[in-house]
Parts: structure tokens; C-alpha cells; sequence
């Protein structure tokens, strides 16, 4: 499938939306301009071109059009058609790629309160593709709703819509994803060892629950994630230690039990050599944070 890569922050920019109905036998007005235009038929079909290459977007399928390209409807319209369309900016040019073999499993770094900035991350759409209307059109409702009727006390949620639709068009993408072997095995051994987290490292419990060899396993983690399995368990053991340091008290000794050390003297030095500091020191920055 066919995606497109926005850096974030910041979020595009919600303009506008609407829910519209072409009659039987109009067409798209051409037209080349400074925003996207997210278009998903409900009932119908619509056809639309753009940079000359056309696109038929049936009932329960979406197209996004881009900025600085001309789009007009080559077409016209069989059926009396529905359709809803989002209108929205964002200052970086995407980034064209193809799903097949995208490594959603690459772990990110966390956020931290050393932070001054926030860190760069992405989010995808997809071009043209089929959707699930359900979760969508009572997003689509409630955007049209506040937009006929906006107030102050209204007006956030109708950026944070624009966010939650984006996702759910995200969603499309991770879960219509050709799972290989080698993804398939990826996440179930991810999922195995954050089930087994405070367990020690096993290669054979791992062989046994997975039906493969610890060599294949460990090539099909690495390929996806960049780790080993014991560095991912690793890992998941660090992340759960730092939210337990972050937010609640609970004693060093007793964190270190609980995801997985039993003597805090090695957790102490393996979160060191993470970290590059004592997870006394990690947790004295939250409190200095939240003061």
C-alpha cells in the first residue's frame, strides 16, 4: 500500500470538513492549491485524477490529495454520491513509501525531563485504500456538527478530532500490513517476553513456546526491532523500571524485583549502564521536575 510520511510535531492542521452529495452525472471541479483534501465515499462512486493518475474511490475507500498537485474529477458521477472530506495543512512535504516491510516494531526513544524540545516522530496515511467505515463516520459526524455550530467551548475538540481521525487512518495501514514470518514471530516472541518479564532469560522456554530454533528467532527480532531477545527483554525491563521510578515510590530493592533482578545491585548497575545513571539519580529528577 502506497503511504505517506508526516514528520510531527507539529499535528496537520485542521481547515476544514464537510459531508457533500454529487448527483448523478457531475464531477470535481479542477482545481491545484495549498492544502490536502482527504475524501472518503460512503455510498457511490467518485473518480478523481490527480498529476494524471486516476483514481476510482468507491464506497468505503478514501483518497488523499496533496498540496501543489492539480486534481479534478475525470468522471462523472454514476449514482448520486456521498461523500466526507477533511481539509488540512502541514508546513513539511511528506514522504512517499510503500508499507510492505515497514518496521513498526523500531523502538523509539522515551521522552525525558531533560527535554527542551520535543523529539521528532511520524505519522502515515494512506494514499488510497479501502476503510472501515464504523469507527470513521461518527468522528466525520461530530466534526461537521461543531463546524456548523463552533463556539470557544467547542472548538478544541474539533482539532483533537482531526487527531483521532488521522489515527484511525494510520490504524488502516498496521492492520492491513502483509505479515511475514518473520513479523509474525517478532510478535509473538515481543509479546512473550513482556508477558515473561520478571522470568530470567530463557532460550529454551522461548524455543519451546515459538517451535524454532533461538538462532532463526533471534535473526527475526533483530530484523524488526535492532535487538537480540535478551536485549529486548532487557529493554522492556529498563522502560517498566523507569515508569515505576517516574511515578510511583516504590523502594529500589522492590523495582528491581518486580521486572525481573533478584538482586537490586545488578539492576542498579545494568540500569546504570542504560541509563548513565543510578536509578536513585532518575528518580531524584522527577521529583526535582515536579516541584
Amino acid at each position: 500500500m502506497k503511504m505517506l510520511e508526516f514528520i510531527i510535531p507539529p499535528l496537520p492542521q485542521f481547515v476544514t470538513v464537510g459531508h457533500s452529495w454529487w448527483k448523478q452525472g457531475q464531477a470535481h471541479f479542477r482545481r491545484s492549491w495549498s492544502l490536502y483534501d482527504l475524501i472518503i465515499v460512503t455510498n457511490g462512486t467518485l473518480y478523481m485524477t490527480e498529476d494524471d493518475q486516476p483514481y476510482t474511490i468507491t464506497a468505503g475507500s478514501m483518497l488523499l490529495l496533496e498540496p501543489g498537485r492539480t486534481h479534478f474529477g475525470h468522471l462523472p458521477c454514476e449514482q448520486n454520491t456521498e461523500t466526507y472530506y477533511v481539509h488540512f495543512s502541514h508546513p513539511v512535504p511528506p514522504r512517499e513509501l510503500n508499507s510492505g516491510g515497514f518496521e513498526w516494531m523500531e523502538s523509539l526513544q522515551q521522552p525525558t525531563d531533560d527535554d527542551h524540545n520535543p523529539r521528532s516522530h511520524a505519522m502515515y496515511l494512506p494514499k488510497h485504500t479501502e476503510v472501515v467505515l464504523p469507527p470513521l463516520l461518527p468522528i466525520l459526524d461530530r466534526m461537521v456538527e461543531i463546524r456548523n455550530h463552533i463556539f470557544i467551548r467547542n472548538a478544541l475538540e474539533l482539532h483533537s478530532l482531526t487527531a483521532q481521525l488521522l489515527l484511525e487512518l494510520q490504524q488502516v495501514i498496521y492492520q492491513t500490513r502483509p505479515m511475514s514470518r518473520s513479523l509474525e514471530l517478532c510478535t509473538r516472541m515481543a509479546r512473550y517476553l513482556e508477558n515473561h518479564m520478571q522470568e530470567p532469560f530463557s532460550s529454551k522456554k522461548l524455543e519451546d513456546e515459538l517451535h524454532y530454533h533461538i538462532d532463526y528467532l533471534s535473526r527475526c527480532l533483530k530484523k524488526h526491532t535492532g535487538m537480540t531477545p535478551l536485549q529486548y527483554q532487557q529493554h522492556i525491563r529498563m522502560e517498566r523500571a523507569k515508569q515505576m521510578l517516574a511515578h510511583t515510590m516504590t523502594s529500589i530493592q522492590e523495582i528491581a524485583y518486580e521486572v525481573g533482578y533478584e538482586h537490586s545491585s545488578y539492576f542498579i548497575r545494568i540500569f546504570r549502564s542504560k541509563e548513565g545513571i543510578t536509578p536513585g539519580a532518575y528518580r531524584e529528577r522527577f521529583l526535582l521536575g515536579a516541584k
